[in-house]
Order: C-alpha cells, then structure tokens, then sequence
C-alpha cells in the first residue's frame, strides 16, 4: 500500500503540520495508512460463503436415455499410445500405427481416423485426451465406427478394472476390439485371453510400481524429496526431466509468509486459526488458490521438512535434505511443542471471545491477563484472570470488561491532522483498488464463460448419446452449482470511482466510532488499532475497572462526549484531566 512520507506529509496539512515534530508526523502517518487499509478492507471485503449443499439444476431440458444400435459396417479407428514422451521420436508410434494400418487392410476395414497418444500413461483412463477423443468420436453415431485396433491390449488399459469398464462401454457404442498383435475371437475363450492379457498388462505395471517405489526410496535417502512439494516450495523446473537430482526451491511469494508463520507460532502467542488469519491477511490464499485455515497450519507445523529434516511416512525414515529450509531447528521445535505436542485445548473462537487478550494488565503486578472461562450451570463465561504466581490480583468478567472498553473507545476519536492524511492516502490507493476489481471481474467472467461452455458440452453429450440421462444430470448439476457460486461473487465485486463523499461518510461512520469499526475487525487488525490508539497499556485494577492515562497523539477525546458522560469518563478508562495528550 501506498504511504507517505514525512515531506510529503507536510505539503498536505499545510499550516496544521507548523511545530510539529516529524516523530509526530510520523505517529500521525502509522496511524492514517492504518485506517486507510481498514478503509479499502471494508470496501473491497464483499465476498460470501455460500452454504455447500448441492444445488440442483432447473436449466436442463428433460433427457431421455439414448443407445446405439449396432450396425454392420467396416468403419474402423486406430488407437495408439507412448508413456514416454522421448518414445515419441524413436518412431514408436510409427510403427505401431504401420502394424495397425497393415492390420486393417488385412481385414478389408475402412480407415477412418487415427488417434496418437504421446507421453502418456495408460494407468488411467480419464487422463488421456487422445481416449478421451476416441471415445467420444466412437459414441458420436454419426461416424458410424464399428472397430477399434490397438498395437496390444496394454496400449488400451494397464488397469484391468478400468480396462474392462472401458470395453463395456466402447461395446455398448457397438465398437468391437482388435489387438493387431495378438489374436483372440469374440467368443468366450477370446473374451477370457483379452481379460488375461489386461490382467498381465496390470501385473507388469504394478511390477514397475515397485521399481518405482524403490528408486524413489534412494531419492530421499539421498536428500531430495521425491513427493509433492509442501507448501511454501516449488519444483525449479516445469518438466520432470529438468528436476532431476535438485530440491524444491522456496517459492517467491508463499515461502516468506509460512516463514512468518512458523516465527509467530513459536512465541507461544497465538493458535492456529490465529496464525491462519495472519497468513490470509499476508495474501496466502492469492497464491495458494485456497485461504489458510487452522487445519493447514496444523500441516506445515507437523513437517520438520521446514528447517530441512525430511520426514516419508510411508517409509517411517529421516533424511537430512538439501533444499534451503524455511526456519532453524529451535524455532520449529518450539512452534512444533506449542501448538501440536502442548495438550492444550484452543478454541479456535477465542479471539472473539477475548480480543483484549495480551493487551489487559494486572494493576497490582503489571502481568497481562491471561483467558479463564468459568463454567456452572448457566454455561461457560469467559473471564480475564491474573494467573502470577504469589499476586493476588483481578479476575474479570470479560462481558463487562468489553462493554467498558467499548465506552472507552467511545470518547476517542483521530486528530485533524490523521482525518486529513487519511483522505490523501485513500486517493492514492484507490486507483489500485480499481484495476485489481477489473481484474477480479475479468478473471470471474472467464471462468463464468468456461463452465457455460461445459455445460453445453454436456448436452451434446448426451445428445451424441456418449452420457446417459443419470450421467448428463449429474454432470450438469456439478457445473450449475459452480457456476451459481461464481456468478454470485462475481455480482458482489464492486468497480467504485474515488469519492471523496464516500470517504466522508467511512471518517464519520468509523473512524468516529471506534466501537463500531473494532466490532468489524479481526484480532490481528484489533492489535494494531489497539497499539495505534493507546500509547501505554491497559490495566485492570482490583475495583474491576479498566483504564489507561494516555492516548496517542494522533488522537483525541470527543469533547462533547466527555462533558455529557463525564460520570463515566472519570469511573472507567481515562482520567477526567486528558482532554488531548
């Protein structure tokens, strides 16, 4: 966010900025970048969560079940598949696809297309574009293909299950089956060796699974890490081949904020939702495609992976690894006791149930206050509580205790000085504000068009008879429910002009009532607003009262309010003489 500097500063108040200080000037510019990026908060924090029960789809024709009759005809494809991508250029696929073509010759077939499967893997199916295609080309009844021929059964399937659910259902399309280099029939012995050879294909995939297994065993115990990189790193490289023999690399924007994170968590401070709602605030989830919650927190303080001690779980084995950690050993150790070995049951509420956590302090002791809920038969209350050994200090109920502040809150407002600079760094940033709005509706309007178009795809679909009506509805149900989800977000993003009304009504409705704002924050946001406000502490004292005798400079009591509520003034919070400190 864009700031001021102190020069600066003094060019915008004018006259209001003659004799004083730049430390002054300074505290004044904290406090006004503060406001102003609680402004661009409220303005811009316009998404909602919707409930995540299915939505069912009302934009749908009734289908009816469509099939193919089988047809006598000599319309065949060819099917041909590499796992590697550097089999591509040995000629692989070419002569493969010469065996299949003489193949079909043989046969007197008609060759209508070929389809070329290059680098990948016939573990699954569904990951395959060039089956994908073929299947939909064979379900399309206007291309009227009675066979398919592949090189060997393996081509088609490695995964005998898959493999046999993909003959069902090429054969309901009436596509029968030719291997061009193995023979079977159509009756039951042909039927048994085509299931036989798929089974072999999947004994000899499985057999390499296990070569597999063990080089990546060597990997790791070498000091590479051989599995999806944990959150905060990243491959060097795009291409498997690149990687090779190199570690994860921290990732340029998400490598910091996790590192933060494991540094707040060793303090003790905080639990995981906290610590999850710091890293939101630091834009996890712009890189990370999801927001921080407290059970990906709980992920990254569970891997000793972060200070450089590689944990496989499938292996039970350590290794030291060779990529750069993201903290030292005693940081992590310590995060790691606080929050995962300590058996301490944290509500993950408890910043709403005790935001003045850390801030309160024993009169007596000066101590902070540490949370105490009370439980009897009226449930729990939560109380602030001085927990020193040998101070026989205050316990408060932490209801009360939050309406006193509020009253507090309630006499305060910012300088003249903080309003004024707050309005010129909103002017500043908003321009910002606007283009990241524009590209949010570009990026909703994309995706909003790209499930349109899949759900076109699946009424032609099934139109083409490759979905069934239970397939094309749920297929079609699925794609709504998003496409509601993003057309609603993508109604709630607001392109607003800078107006300096709009700015008036913010000073008048927030920064005017802090009550009101600090209700609207969360903790993080509500420590920074409490060390902004309130130069010294905040101290409970044995008459269950709370007060502090010093305001910020950049802030000031409400004058009208102090008069009209002078009673309450001089009994809770601040001293009847600060009228302006």
């Amino acid at each position: 966010m864009k700031t001021l500097t102190i020069n600066q500063a003094r060019r915008v108040l004018g006259k209001d900025a003659q004799g004083v200080s730049d430390a002054e000037l300074e505290r004044d510019i904290e406090a006004a970048a503060l406001f102003c990026s609680l402004f661009i908060d409220f303005r811009t924090k316009n998404r909602k969560t919707l409930a995540k029960t299915p939505l069912k789809c009302h934009n749908m024709a009734q289908y009816g079940t469509i099939w193919h009759n089988m047809e006598t005809n000599k319309r065949a494809v060819i099917y041909i598949r590499v796992s590697d991508p550097s089999q591509v250029d040995n000629n692989s696929l070419d002569t493969q696809e010469k065996i299949c073509k003489d193949f079909i010759k043989s046969k007197g077939f008609e060759l209508v297309k070929v389809f070329r499967e290059e680098g990948e893997s016939a573990k699954h199916v569904a990951t395959r574009t060039q089956l994908t295609e073929l299947i939909k080309f064979c379900a399309n009844k206007k291309n009227n293909i009675s066979y398919l021929v592949v090189y060997k059964m393996d081509r088609l399937s490695r995964n005998m299950t898959e493999g046999l659910q993909l003959l069902a259902q090429l054969a309901n399309y009436g596509v029968m089956i030719y291997s061009a280099t193995e023979q079977f029939g159509v009756d039951a012995a042909g039927t048994f060796l085509k299931n036989v050879l798929m089974a072999a294909a999947q004994y000899d995939n499985e057999t390499k699974a296990e070569k597999v297994k063990d080089n990546m065993q060597k990997v790791f115990r070498d000091g590479l890490w051989p599995f999806k990189c944990p959150i905060g790193y990243q491959r060097p490289f795009r291409s498997k081949e690149e990687n090779k023999g190199l570690p994860p690399i921290p990732h340029p924007e998400l490598a910091p904020i996790v590192s933060r994170m494991l540094a707040n968590a060793a303090t003790g401070i905080y639990n995981k939702s906290q610590l999850a709602r710091m890293m939101n605030l630091e834009g996890f989830g712009d890189y990370y495609r999801v927001e921080a919650d407290h059970k990906i927190v709980h992920g990254i303080l569970s891997k000793s992976f972060y200070y450089g001690n590689m944990y496989a779980k499938k292996w039970d084995e350590y290794a030291i690894g060779q990529h750069e950690p993201l903290t030292d050993e005693p940081t992590w150790q310590k995060a790691y006791h606080y929050l995962i070995l300590k058996k301490k049951n944290y509500q993950y509420q408890d910043e709403e149930q005790y935001p003045l956590k850390g801030t309160l302090k024993c009169e007596a002791c000066r101590h902070p206050l540490t949370t105490s809920p009370s439980r009897g038969n009226g449930g729990v209350v939560p109380y602030y509580e001085c927990r020193k050994k040998g101070c026989k200090g205050v316990r408060l109920n932490a209801n009360e205790t939050h309406k006193q502040f509020a009253a507090i809150l309630g006499q305060v407002k910012p300088t003249k000085r903080v309003m004024t600079l707050f309005q010129h760094m909103v002017f500043l940033n908003w321009d910002s504000v606007i283009e990241q709005s524009r590209q949010d509706v570009d990026n909703y309007d994309q995706r909003i068009q790209t499930l349109k178009d899949d759900f076109k795809s699946v009424r032609k679909a099934k139109d083409d008879g490759m979905y069934t009506l239970e397939q094309a509805k749920a297929e079609a149900d699925e794609i709504q429910q998003k496409l509601t989800v993003l057309e609603i977000e993508r109604s709630e993003i607001r392109i607003e002009q800078y107006n300096t009304e709009v700015v008036k009504e913010f000073s008048e409705r927030f920064m005017r009532n802090l009550p009101l704002l600090w209700d609207n924050l969360d903790l993080p946001k509500r420590q920074a607003l409490l060390s902004k406000v309130f130069q010294g502490t905040i101290i409970a004292g044995k008459d269950k009262i709370i007060r502090t005798s010093k305001l910020s400079p950049s802030f000031e009591l409400i004058q009208s309010l102090a008069e009209e509520k002078s009673e309450n003034v001089s009994r809770a919070g601040l001293e009847p003489a600060t009228s302006k400190v």
